[in-house]
């Protein structure tokens, strides 16, 4: 093997490492963007007008891919769900709030191959709700699938942490 074809090879793989870093790179910072998303239209002040949680709703349930598996460890529930189920619960729990604010924390994407991805992390929920403080801490462990070009979830657990 003569210089020429060793330097030529090198390139490549040179080119070929730097291209797989690109796209995974570009995969985490959409799946990061999705879970900003959580953060700021999850978020509600008080006196917010109804139009406006209406739109963070939908903005929520269109993280989610259709149907969306939904397991709370705690209630012991699992279920199947479509976006505009997901979007009408999203409206209810946010009803019951007069102001929240979600936090995500520790938040890790395990691995991202075959546009899949596993994502786990602490979402931590603190609010009023008719006038009583809340505050909660869940473990989640997500499935995200890059569908139609966007990262939506097709699973998401909930992992009860804290006692009350």
């Amino acid at each position: 093997m003569n210089g020429k074809t060793l330097l030529v090879a090198v390139a490549i793989a040179l080119a070929a490492g730097v291209a797989a870093w690109w796209w995974w790179a570009d995969d985490e910072r959409a799946i990061r963007k999705q879970l900003a998303v959580i953060e700021e239209a999850a978020a509600k002040v008080e006196n917010e007008p109804p139009v406006e949680g209406l739109v963070k709703a939908t903005q929520l349930a269109a993280l989610f891919s259709d149907p969306c598996r939904l397991t709370v460890e705690a209630a012991r529930h699992e279920g199947t769900y479509t976006r505009k189920q997901i979007q009408e619960r999203i409206v209810l729990v946010r009803a019951s709030f007069v102001q929240v604010a979600v936090t995500l924390h520790d938040t890790v994407i395990e691995r991202i191959e075959d546009k899949n991805a596993a994502v786990r992390g602490t979402i931590r929920l603190r609010g009023k709700a008719t006038g009583d403080p809340i505050a909660d801490v869940q473990e989640f462990k997500a499935k995200m699938a890059k569908i139609d070009g966007k990262w939506l979830f097709t699973a998401v657990t909930v992992i009860e942490v804290l006692e009350r």
